[in-house]
């Protein structure tokens, strides 16, 4: 069972590095730079989100409140509400 399992990771790796040598192949440096920059996890607020979110605050707007106003989660509005202080 381990030589099976070790034969897919294998097989998975030298799949995977394939599709890299080929992508970097055909794109130049400074592409796939600008890529990498681009990466990782969308946004959920915006800047125009963020600038509600401010507002709100400095009306005096539970964090609840404006986490349903914009919706989006409670974590979210805290993530986004502990740098500013209103």
């Amino acid at each position: 069972m381990a030589e099976l399992s070790d034969l897919v990771r294998g097989y998975l790796s030298e799949i995977g590095s394939k599709g890299g040598r080929a992508r970097a192949a055909r794109h130049d440096h400074a592409q796939l730079s600008a890529w990498a920059r681009l990466g990782g996890r969308p946004r959920r607020l915006d800047a125009r989100g963020l600038e509600r979110l401010a507002v709100m605050r400095r009306q005096g707007a539970a964090l609840a409140e404006c986490a349903a106003r914009l919706g989006v989660s409670l974590a979210t509005v805290v993530r986004h509400s502990k740098w500013r202080k209103e």
